[in-house]
């Protein structure tokens, strides 16, 4: 595989910028169920493939500009506030990381290991959050929405259902993937709960205590509800990301987590052939 130069990053990183906005203000469901800090956007597919395949320092820098510029360009709610782009560049640095780190520990060879125990602390924790809420609102003033006996039964049955199902989603996922590049390359269970690890254990929180700091938001309430609706939309991320990676091995250039060696085994491989010739 070929070196991946400084001006092919940058070409990449403006691509990723431009499609992360476009996504991010005009293909995007802001203000979800009249709730001001709750969106879901498919940016967050480009930004954890920009973290994956570009690295951290080019994944920070997507993850800010689409935060940035978007709300500069396409405002969304009040005027521009720093603050708010930290859960965002948190995202584009983070999941290279613990990919790094995860792949090091070399866990999850044959089994998601540590994706099932990341679902497992994620069904408790809703569990726990809907047992412990007849009502919920994120002021002292906003509207009070209620979770009736039925949901306190429902939300968690479906919550645990879909863990299931995600999780033996992602073992059919590398079986479909077992004769593909994407399966020698990338582990991906791991790349699985690196999405996971950076999302529910480090933007949502830090989202979380941001609004309980610049708006007085019940930091317990923000993250329960993101929480909700980011499980729901984790597996689409996921796929759209897996896909985005395999369509990358086809360019032959080396993406930010693979190993020097392969550009060595290449040139071996090159040097074999001319001497057969």
């Amino acid at each position: 595989m070929r070196k991946m130069t400084v001006l092919y990053k940058i070409a990449f990183s403006a691509l990723f910028i431009a499609l992360g906005i476009i996504l991010s203000r005009f293909f995007s469901l802001p203000y979800l169920f009249g709730l001001p800090f709750l969106k879901i956007s498919f940016s967050m597919s480009v930004i954890f493939f920009a973290s994956f395949y570009l690295g951290p320092l080019y994944g920070t820098i997507v993850s800010f500009a689409v935060d940035f510029f978007g709300a500069l360009l396409f405002p969304q709610g009040g005027p521009y506030d720093f603050l708010f782009s930290i859960p965002a560049i948190i995202q584009g640095f983070i999941p290279y990381f613990v990919y790094k780190v995860l792949e090091k520990c070399k866990v999850d060879r044959k089994y998601p290991i540590v994706l099932g125990i990341i679902l497992l602390l994620l069904d408790v924790f809703v569990l726990v959050f809907v047992l412990t809420h007849d009502t919920f609102s994120y002021t002292t003033s906003s509207t009070k929405y209620e979770f009736t006996p039925t949901l306190k039964i429902i939300i968690p049955l479906v919550f645990f259902i879909l863990s299931i199902i995600f999780y033996v989603a992602i073992l059919l996922f590398k079986r479909k993937y077992k004769d593909r590049k994407i399966n020698q390359y990338y582990n991906l269970y791991l790349i699985a709960a690196s999405m996971f690890i950076t999302y529910f254990f480090f933007k949502i929180p830090v989202s979380s205590l941001i609004f309980m700091y610049r708006l007085n938001y019940s930091f317990e309430v923000i993250y329960g509800v993101r929480g909700l609706t980011g499980f729901l939309t984790a597996f689409v991320h996921y796929i759209i990301v897996i896909v985005a990676l395999n369509v990358s091995l086809k360019s032959g250039v080396k993406g930010a987590l693979l190993p020097k060696e392969l550009m060595f085994e290449d040139k071996k491989i090159e040097g074999e052939e001319d001497v057969r010739k």
